[in-house]
């Protein structure tokens, strides 16, 4: 963890290290450089899943996690012709909150990019047990 990342704040004022459980970040391309910071400060004990959506495989970059952080690029190019912007990115989401948000009071935090389209905030609001979204 660099000394710069340990006290990188969350939007609610706390510290990234000191999350548990499951830690989604989400975005695109544009949102990398926030997504590593965040991870760089997250604590050991934090289960994180990084997903970000590109235009093309050509989009894909290096991200430097841990190997514990699990990354998926979310291509939006299919045979050529590109995706809507963020369908790939929300379905994604919303098989994560399936796995992790459910069950007996599970520990979930979600930071989303600031370019996120607005329908999948309000999505990802309504899958998280109680409103964890940054």
């Amino acid at each position: 963890m660099t000394p710069d990342a340990t006290s990188l704040r969350r939007p609610d004022g706390g510290r990234w290290c000191d999350l548990g459980g499951a830690v989604l970040l989400a975005g695109d391309v544009r949102n990398v450089p926030d997504m590593q910071r965040i991870v760089a400060a997250l604590s050991p004990e934090a289960h994180a899943t990084v997903l970000v959506e590109v235009d093309a495989s050509m989009g894909v970059c290096v991200f430097e996690a841990p190997d514990a952080v699990r990354v998926s690029w979310l291509d939006r190019s299919i045979e050529g012709e590109l995706r809507p912007r963020g369908e790939r990115l929300a379905a994604a989401i919303h098989a994560w909150c399936a796995e992790w948000a459910c069950g007996e009071a599970p520990v979930c935090t979600v930071w989303l990019g600031a370019r996120t389209p607005s329908r999948i905030v309000r999505m990802t609001r309504a899958l998280l047990p109680e409103p964890r979204v940054s």
